[in-house]
Parts: structure tokens; C-alpha cells; sequence
């Protein structure tokens, strides 16, 4: 039997908090799965308290579930579980960070006219050689670009890069009782590789799992972390 069959998935998003990107790994799942995906409002600037107090407002389930945090949300779910404001019954990170994964590249963006660039179009060559991590994935990570950019203004993404440089849950994640994976992307050019090491530093019983891709390994990658995440439930009670 299929580990992820009848299981409740809670998804926390990346920057853009539209829940998108959810879509190429929820494809690949048991049609009995049933999938929360979070998302975080387009029009507000919520700052990390308010954005952890979003996403559990928006968490229904009264049984524990599998809690899957991309990047932007790995801080958010490290401060729901380990904190106890969510009970879940495994802890999955993909391509982040408990703290600010590249602090003096985001104070040197703060500096420049980041709302305007966000908006002017995205070269194909960094969509695909940094983003989509290959000319096959590129076509995809496009339509993805463009649903996120008529949802989400350029300052909601500004505003939201402040906050990740503020984050800090190091704390909170030696809090956390529950099995954890972290999924790392071998090709991550956002996250560095050192971001590992707070996680593994304060999760003892932490299991790694390395899958060839760029950082938005959900997408690029969907069946290898599907089977990943199949491999780590069978070893959760």
C-alpha cells in the first residue's frame, strides 16, 4: 500500500504564497490524499507572526498531518510545530532555510529598485539555466512565472524578502519532537547548502534526502521528492 494513501497533506508555500507551486507534486499523489494548501494573502504586508497566525488559521484538519514547507515556509512551519500551535505527524522541509540564507545579498537588493525589476520580463536563459534548472522544465517555471505575476504585486515579494532576512527559528526548530526530511536541491543557487546544517544541528533523528535539481525542486524534480517523501513515511508510525 502506497504510505501517502489516505493521508492528509498540509502544503506551506514559497515567496509567493499562491500555492501554485504545489500543483506539480499534488499530480503525482493517491487520488485519496487530501491536500490543504495554504496560501498567504496577495494584499497584505504580514510580517513573520502574522504570517505563521495566516497559515494556521487556514489549517482545518483536526488530525495530524504531513506538513510539506517550501523555502519561503520552512521558518513559518518550524515556528507552527515547534512552537505547538500545530500538531502534525511528520515535518517535511524542501529548499530552505531557519534563518537568512544569503544576508548580505538580500541587505545589498534592499538598496536597489527591486519592485520595478520584479516586474520587467524574465530572461529565458536565467529562467532556464537558474530557475527551472534545464531547457526542459523551462516552458513550465514560464507558466508559473506569469499566473504568480498577475496575482502577486512586485511589493508583496519585496516586503516578503524582508522578511526572510529577518527570520530566525533555530530555536524553535530544537523544539520540534516529530519526523523531519529535508529535501535538498544538489543545484540550489537561492538556498546554500550551509542552511542544512541548522536543521541537522538541532533535529537529531533529521533525515536528508539530495535530489539533482535547481532550488524549486517540487517542481522540477516532482516524482523523485513524491518518492522521497514515499521512502521517509515508511519508516513514520
Amino acid at each position: 500500500m502506497n504510505p501517502l494513501s489516505g493521508q492528509i497533506i498540509v502544503f506551506l508555500p514559497g515567496l509567493d504564497g499562491t500555492g501554485i507551486s504545489f500543483e506539480p507534486l499534488g499530480k503525482l499523489l493517491p487520488s485519496d490524499v487530501i491536500a490543504e494548501v495554504i496560501q498567504y494573502p496577495a494584499d497584505k504586508l504580514l510580517s513573520f507572526e502574522e504570517t505563521v497566525c495566516c497559515a494556521r488559521y487556514q489549517i482545518k484538519t483536526n488530525r495530524e498531518a504531513i506538513v510539506i514547507a517550501e523555502s519561503f515556509s520552512g521558518p513559518v512551519a518550524a515556528a507552527l510545530v515547534g512552537s505547538g500551535l500545530l500538531k502534525a505527524k511528520c515535518l517535511i522541509f524542501s529548499a530552505t532555510f531557519a534563518r537568512s540564507p544569503r544576508p548580505l545579498l538580500l541587505k545589498l537588493l534592499a538598496c536597489l529598485p527591486l519592485e520595478m525589476l520584479i516586474t520587467l520580463p524574465l530572461p529565458r536563459f536565467l529562467l532556464k539555466n537558474i530557475i527551472a534548472g534545464g531547457e526542459r522544465n523551462a516552458d513550465v517555471f514560464m507558466g508559473m512565472v506569469q499566473r504568480i505575476r498577475a496575482i502577486v504585486p512586485a511589493k508583496t515579494l519585496v516586503h516578503r524578502l524582508k522578511v526572510v532576512d529577518e527570520s530566525d527559528v533555530r530555536g524553535l526548530l530544537a523544539k520540534i519532537k516529530i519526523p523531519c526530511l529535508y529535501i535538498q536541491a544538489a543545484s540550489d543557487r537561492t538556498v546554500p547548502a550551509w542552511c542544512l546544517n541548522d536543521f541537522t544541528a538541532a533535529l537529531a533523528e533529521l533525515q536528508v534526502v539530495r535530489i539533482p535539481g535547481p532550488h524549486f525542486i517540487l517542481q522540477a524534480q516532482p516524482r523523485q521528492c513524491v518518492e522521497a517523501i514515499e521512502n521517509f513515511l515508511t519508516f513514520v508510525p
